[in-house]
């Protein structure tokens, strides 16, 4: 019974020394699995070895038979599984280590295939029937090759641990001693067959892999952990299970509150609690809140989110799922913050970027769109006030001063508005001089902001032009409840142009001639468009609705319309490709930046069953330059 005995001893030595990789598959790592497969296999043979002991002093032949089989099949994958551990572990992946790799799965192979014919014609051992173990020629091979491998390991190596940097010739010198500790322990086991020696020499050699190879590697892990730290305000290692909380880095202010005898869960709340600024502090306890995390971390690797921390400004939090139970919950997180003040700062610039005008500084054409649809979407209230601003004049300040001067007077124009409407809400330029303001205002408030705006444009004096007059248009929700704020924002723009005839009229100008003439204008042009080629965007003078269908191609882009518009087949076939290329906006920026004054096009365009020619002319409007191009688009019918 003795024998059993060392088995059973060594059963539960390897348990408790390895009962993480027994327990935990880590699919990803290939030399982890490695070891994992060399434990179990050594788990099964110990688990025969000792059950041999027990059926031997029983003299149950048969079941001992059985018994035999199983243990030299799991010899034989122990040492197959070594070979796989060890090259794999030292980086040896081709030429020797293939080759031990192969050979020692050849070998778990072939015993396997010896160990069935054995059952036939006694090659590798037999049990009689009173029980007597007798040993036969294959038996002896098997060891003698397992011998071999060992050999072949050590020397293998020994090699690469004299090459090998300071710190890692402690880890193969182990590997090294495991190696030839073995060879020994079963050459002792071929002269002694009834000694557990091969037992005693896989679990000493056992525990000294996991001891000085393993753990050294845990230890190499968490000066990993600890030197990434540095680019972590904190980080601390969280059990979860055991209400625990280990700190690897973290600022003063945080090692000044935790308090070593709370447990992780206080310890958390403590700390958020005392870092974070109170407009973020509800949301961030939450966040942090230990006792939902596993639930609220169920499958996934990562939780993570962003606040404002007193003293530090922008700060992101992370939690990082270490270790999960069966149900996909983590049991044990690392939680880091990190300070991202500087990057919030960029990604504020590059924001900005997006969604101001250079030239002005206000909201551009995109905020505008954005919001627009947000306030489309929603309600609001009598309170929201829509306002259509153009400046007066700018056509003859470009032709008589220059663009310079024109420059100047945007610029004007809208710091005005933000002066007046700035507290109120946003103001947007939408083109050249024209103007968008959404801000929100009660009755008296809306005539103090009309006020503020007249005061602050009769105030205002440039270096190149001496005053500056905007024509406005305003439209509440007080007035127009059951209207869309498209519909709104079309009120504005005819309250704005009124206002602009006023103004005209008021300076002796006489508009009314040109009313005609846009008006015989339409008349001569199926479609007027005032197009931007710079941000893609447009709107119509005039135009048949009919026009505005997918069939033909409408769109809410320029680029997307005279593309759709083409290859929707409203363009003859033979000059489409013509068409496409002289309306391509990558075309147009060149041609006009080049200084040219207009482009013509002509193509045939569907009409019902036939085909018409029709020219498409696109000309600079008054407030063109070469960074915001904006042209007017004719259309009309040459093909009497």
């Amino acid at each position: 019974m003795y024998y059993s005995v060392i088995g059973m001893v060594a059963i539960v030595l390897h348990l408790i020394m390895n009962h993480e990789f027994i327990r935990k598959d880590n699919s990803r790592d290939v030399v982890n699995n490695s070891y994992r497969r060399f434990v179990l296999a050594s788990l099964a043979y110990f688990f025969t070895d000792a059950m041999w002991g027990i059926l031997d002093s029983l003299k149950l032949a048969t079941l001992l038979y059985v018994d035999t089989i199983i243990y030299y099949i799991s010899m034989g994958l122990t040492i197959a599984f070594l070979c796989d551990y060890i090259t794999r572990y030292l980086h040896l992946n081709r030429g020797f280590g293939k080759f031990i790799r192969i050979f020692g799965s050849i070998f778990a192979l072939l015993e396997m295939v010896l160990l069935a014919v054995n059952h036939f014609v006694h090659i590798f051992f037999w049990i009689y029937p009173d029980g007597t173990y007798q040993a036969f020629i294959y038996r002896y091979i098997a060891f003698y090759i397992q011998v071999f491998l060992c050999l072949m390991l050590s020397i293998q190596t020994g090699i690469v641990m004299i090459k090998a940097v300071a710190e890692m010739k402690k880890r193969y010198f182990t590997i090294f001693f495991f190696c030839v500790a073995m060879g020994a322990a079963i050459v002792l086991q071929i002269l002694y067959p009834l000694l557990p020696i091969y037992a005693i020499g896989l679990i000493i050699g056992n525990g000294i892999i996991h001891t000085f190879v393993n753990e050294n590697e845990i230890e190499e892990q968490f000066r990993i952990l600890k030197s990434m730290a540095d680019i972590y305000y904190s980080m601390h290692v969280i059990d979860l299970a055991k209400d625990t909380v280990y700190e690897v880095t973290a600022g003063d202010d945080v090692k000044a509150i935790v308090n070593k005898t709370d447990g992780a869960l206080e310890m958390m709340c403590a700390v958020m609690n005392a870092v974070t600024v109170e407009e973020h502090r509800e949301a961030v306890l939450a966040f942090s809140d230990l006792s939902t995390l596993a639930e609220r971390m169920r499958d996934k690797s990562t939780l993570s989110m962003q606040f404002v921390g007193k003293g530090t400004g922008w700060v992101q939090a992370l939690f990082i799922a270490m270790e999960t139970d069966p149900y996909g919950k983590p049991t044990k997180v690392i939680f880091t913050t990190r300070v991202i003040e500087e990057e919030k700062k960029n990604e504020e610039i590059l924001v900005k970027k997006t969604i101001v005008d250079e030239l002005t500084g206000l909201y551009n054409r995109r905020a505008y769109e954005e919001d627009i649809l947000e306030y489309s979407n929603g309600t609001v209230g009598d309170d929201f006030v829509y306002a259509s601003i153009d400046v007066n004049g700018l056509k003859i300040v470009n032709d008589e001063i220059g663009h310079a001067a024109g420059d100047e007077l945007i610029k004007g124009a809208a710091d005005c508005m933000q002066k007046a409407y700035g507290s109120y809400g946003k103001v947007y330029r939408t083109g050249g001089d024209e103007f968008v303001g959404i801000f929100f205002a009660s009755e008296a408030q809306l005539k103090a902001i009309e006020e503020d705006l007249v005061n602050a444009t009769d105030k205002w004096s440039g270096e190149l032009v001496s005053s500056l007059a905007l024509s406005v248009g305003y439209v509440t929700r007080r007035e127009f409840r059951e209207e869309t704020i498209l519909d709104m924002a079309k009120i504005a723009d005819k309250r704005m142009y009124k206002a602009k005839s006023a103004y005209y009229a008021r300076k002796g100008v006489d508009r009314r001639g040109q009313a005609a003439a846009n008006t015989a204008l339409c008349n001569l042009y199926t479609k007027i468009l005032k197009i931007n080629i710079t941000d893609d965007t447009y709107s119509i003078v005039n135009m048949d609705d009919a026009e505005k269908t997918a069939e033909k191609g409408f769109a809410d882009t320029i680029s997307a319309w005279l593309t759709g518009f083409g290859k929707s087949g409203q363009v003859h076939e033979d000059d489409l490709n013509g068409y496409l290329e002289k309306t391509d906006l990558t075309y147009l920026r060149e041609y006009f930046k080049e200084g040219k004054t207009s482009i013509s096009i002509q193509y045939r365009r569907k009409y019902e069953d036939s085909f018409k020619q029709v020219a498409m002319d696109m000309i600079p409007a008054d407030d063109y330059s070469a960074e915001n191009q904006t042209l007017f688009l004719y259309v009309k019918n040459i093909d009497m």
